[in-house]
């Protein structure tokens, strides 16, 4: 049938256009490698490849560049370049727009079958940077060796590559084919490539035969196909050109491992023990034991034989085939730090309560925080390994061994001095009209009102809660009770411990106290009235600020009146003297000091004054103050005289 759509294909379109150009084919594993020679550039090359089902070639293992190095080795056929080198198109290329990776292997080039990086490379020098244009790669080489890659431009005359590599990958290979007596064989590839001699034939290849000396007789046309199993073989039975003259000696019959000669000259192949004939009657494979699924678990073919495998968490049974369940809790190191139950094929980790499984494969466990899993505690909640505690806040209990918290009378216990007001989880002390709670919530003091302030031989007032007997000379408090700065503090009861699993009691705090009155205090000044006092002081320094700012602002007033009517007083020239009083001439006459002062007083003029000194009125050596000591007294300008004091 391959045969037919081969002939088929090469009537209908021909004899492809680049099979006429000479190449070279080698196959190896479940891949032909071909080479081409012609100048093209490497988008023309590879539409050639391409058009027969392969692609430019790749190389990345050391084992395709071996392949490539084995088909170079055809090149003494060819002429080398000037440099005794060839250059050739392979599947390595950077498109436009992509730039030099030099971290990558292939820095920043990628193959045409696929742009994954390998651990390959063949680079003789670092490609060049440049992002601007499509950089294509050719292989350098000679007969000898395969010297790498080289990147440049992907035109035919930039690159001066001679030809180009293609790759071809198949399902499957058949073995070269041996004639049992003298003739001529030629193989076709699905490629179109044409040659004598193949390590392997690839699927879908026709082997043409000539048989004789001189190839004088036409032989069958055998296909390489696929068979039951995956494997390949030809399709038509041998031996080929069997000779009776030759038999088994020419060729071993053309059998792959034994020729057994029958009579009238002609051959039949064997196989050794553990293979078995393929359906060319030429070829033997190993035979396929594991066909028939003797084993419960895995199968491996084995040459002559098979061997058993089991899955994890089962082992091989006595018989070889059978796989048996493993107990892995009962090994002699439990694969569990907890609990372990074992289960078909494998095992679980178990953990105690208050414990859940963690890390791989839940084997370890991890304690299990209930009280951020919303235990039933009441109030408050203590996490434990493996468990948890409830409690109470101060000024409750628990109740009994459940979750509940109740409130604790501490009234019971009588901590104030007069009366107790139990509240919700505290307590509050009162006392009686007339008396205020002392600064320790517990004791209560007499409020003394004005009346009662002592005063000089007066007797000091009772401090003491009505009903009660005066102390005792020497000072004291009244029965039964302490002094405020002595008084008990509040009565709590002694801490339960905690029992595990829910079970704490709590401890019962001193309960909080309001703040009453002091002892000098009004009885409307107890805590209950302490926003109203302190809104009443409040608005009374608000109304003595104001009153001082009224007091200064008339003040400022009044001074700038004061001194606007000063300015507005009429001033005339004379102001600039010193005046004084004149006096009578006859009110001087008995007082010389007062005379002799007088007329010092009508002087208004230095000149006047220089006169006075020189003849004060003929007063001279009468028992008055000189002159000279008055003028000490009076000071002179060029205008005014004036007294100095």
């Amino acid at each position: 049938m391959a045969l037919l759509f081969f002939l088929g294909q090469t009537l209908l379109w021909g004899v492809p256009s680049w099979a006429s150009e000479e190449a070279e084919v080698l196959c190896s594993g479940m891949a032909c490698y071909t080479l081409h020679w012609g100048t093209h550039n490497w988008e023309d090359a590879q539409a050639k490849c391409q058009s027969n089902g392969g692609n430019l070639v790749t190389m990345k293992s050391q084992e395709e560049a071996l392949h490539i190095q084995e088909l170079l080795a055809k090149l003494p056929r060819r002429e080398a370049g000037p440099e005794g080198l060839a250059r050739f198109w392979i599947g390595l290329h950077r498109e436009k727009g992509k730039c030099y990776q030099k971290h990558q292997l292939l820095k920043g080039f990628s193959w045409v079958s696929g742009g994954e990086e390998t651990d390959y490379t063949g680079w003789l020098r670092e490609p060049r940077g440049t992002c601007t244009a499509k950089r294509c790669v050719t292989l350098q080489g000679n007969s000898t060796a395969v010297l790498g890659w080289a990147d440049g431009l992907c035109s035919a005359s930039s690159s001066r590559a001679l030809g180009y590599l293609c790759k071809f990958s198949f399902q499957g290979m058949c073995r070269p084919l041996a004639l049992a007596g003298p003739g001529s064989l030629t193989y076709t590839a699905p490629f179109g490539v044409g040659s004598a001699s193949l390590a392997a034939v690839p699927f879908g290849s026709v082997a043409s035969v000539r048989c004789g000396p001189q190839g004088e007789t036409p032989g069958p046309f055998l296909v390489c196909r696929g068979q039951a199993g995956g494997e390949f073989a030809w399709s038509s039975p041998g031996p080929l050109c069997a000779s009776a003259t030759h038999g088994c000696a020419y060729s071993n019959g053309g059998c792959q491992q034994e020729c057994q000669a029958l009579e009238g000259g002609s051959v039949r192949c064997a196989c050794r023990p553990g293979y078995q004939l393929a359906g060319d009657q030429l070829s033997c494979s190993p035979v396929d034991f594991c066909r028939a699924q003797p084993c419960q678990g895995q199968c491996l073919a084995r040459l002559g034989g098979f061997e058993c495998r089991c899955p994890a968490g089962y082992a091989l049974a006595a018989d070889g085939v059978s796989c048996a369940d493993v107990d892995e809790c009962g090994a002699p190191q439990p694969p569990c730090p907890g609990g372990c139950v074992n289960t078909e094929g494998s095992f679980a980790c178990t953990c105690p309560p208050g414990y859940e499984p963690e890390g791989p494969s839940g084997r370890q466990c991890r304690d299990v925080d209930e009280c951020a899993q919303g235990a039933p505690c009441a109030q408050l909640c203590t996490n434990t390994p493996g468990s948890f505690l409830c409690a109470c806040q101060p000024g409750y209990q628990r109740d009994g061994g459940g979750a509940a918290c109740l409130d604790v009378d501490e009234c019971l216990g009588e901590p104030c001095q007069e009366r107790c007001l139990n509240l919700p989880g505290s307590y509050q002390c009162l006392c009686p009209p007339g008396w205020a709670l002392a600064p320790n919530g517990v004791s209560c003091l007499l409020r003394p009102s004005p009346t009662s302030l002592r005063g000089p031989g007066s007797a000091a007032p009772s401090l003491r809660p009505p009903g009660e007997a005066e102390p005792a000379e020497g000072g004291g408090h009244p029965p039964g009770t302490l002094p405020a700065s002595q008084s008990p503090a509040p009565r709590s009861d002694p801490t339960v411990r905690a029992e595990p699993g829910g079970a704490e009691q709590s401890t019962l705090q001193p309960a909080a106290v309001s703040r009453s009155a002091g002892p000098w205090e009004p009885e409307w000044a107890s805590a209950t009235d302490g926003p109203r006092l302190l809104l009443y002081y409040i608005l009374g320094s608000v109304v003595v600020i104001l009153l001082l700012m009224a007091f200064a602002l008339g003040l400022l007033i009044y001074r700038k009146r004061k001194a606007r009517k000063a300015k507005k007083k009429a001033r005339s020239a004379t102001d600039n003297y010193s005046w004084v009083p004149e006096q009578a001439g006859n009110k001087a006459v008995g007082n010389d000091y007062s005379m002799a002062f007088g007329d010092l007083m009508r002087l208004t003029h230095r000149t006047d004054m220089l006169l006075y000194l020189e003849d004060p009125g003929g007063r001279k050596g009468k028992g008055v103050p000189s002159v000279k000591q008055e003028m000490e007294k009076i000071f002179c300008s060029s205008n005014y005289c004036s007294v100095l004091n």
